[in-house]
């Protein structure tokens, strides 16, 4: 199954396993001008194989109805609302390779999950969308999709992304499932990534969506 990269066409089911493999198409979008951009959201959805099974399943369904209510929201307000959606597993993986119109982006499901949480990739794609993308006057925000399971030290990459210009600005929010909140190991990660921000469980999608437009 051939994957495509575009900010305006339907992507249909997406297939990690297709995508990781070498001959992977490597059409992705490129990075806007966000100058006019009065929101930008940054959605990071985990699929590693800690997430297989009903986890990626929730996550899929959360993140497509957010883009949904957000792409509705976004044609009856006066503000731009722009989205990045980034994955991880074994390696990082893109829908996008910057910030594009929300009512110009189509979620495609993640199919399968693969392989160890590569977070180093994660926070080297965080440090690098908000030092190449983010627009100063924006309101900013980073969404984790995560168990909370990090296979790795991660100490460079984020201390990557806090020093970039607009990180003390941007809404850290971690997004996980009630099991994994109360695992000690799980909820330190998940409270690190949000730096005094949001952690919320994944039911909670209406209170997902009035973090973001607050």
């Amino acid at each position: 199954m051939e994957n495509t990269f575009s900010n305006s066409i339907e992507l249909g089911e997406f297939d990690l396993d297709s995508f990781l493999k070498d001959d992977a198409p490597e059409e992705i979008v490129p990075i806007k001008n966000t100058n006019s951009c009065n929101r930008q959201i940054i959605l990071a959805v985990d699929a590693s194989n800690s997430m297989q099974g009903y986890k990626v399943g929730a996550v899929n369904d959360t993140v497509n109805n957010i883009i949904n209510k957000l792409n509705s929201i976004g044609r009856n307000q006066d503000g731009a609302i722009s989205v990045a959606v980034i994955g991880f597993s074994s390696r990082l993986f893109r829908w996008t390779d910057g910030f594009v119109p929300v009512h110009d982006f189509k979620f495609s499901y993640v199919e399968s999950t693969d392989g160890l949480t590569d977070i180093n990739a994660l926070f080297e794609e965080l440090a690098r969308l908000a030092a190449e993308g983010m627009d100063s006057e924006a309101k900013k925000y980073v969404v984790l999709f995560s168990d909370g399971l990090p296979t790795e030290d991660y100490s460079v990459s984020i201390s990557k992304w806090k020093r970039t210009r607009v990180y003390n600005d941007i809404e850290k929010i971690s997004v996980s499932f009630d099991d994994d909140l109360m695992d000690p190991q799980s909820r330190e990660f998940l409270e690190e990534f949000a730096d005094h921000g949001k952690v919320m469980s994944i039911k909670n999608q209406e209170e997902l969506l009035s973090v973001i437009l607050n």
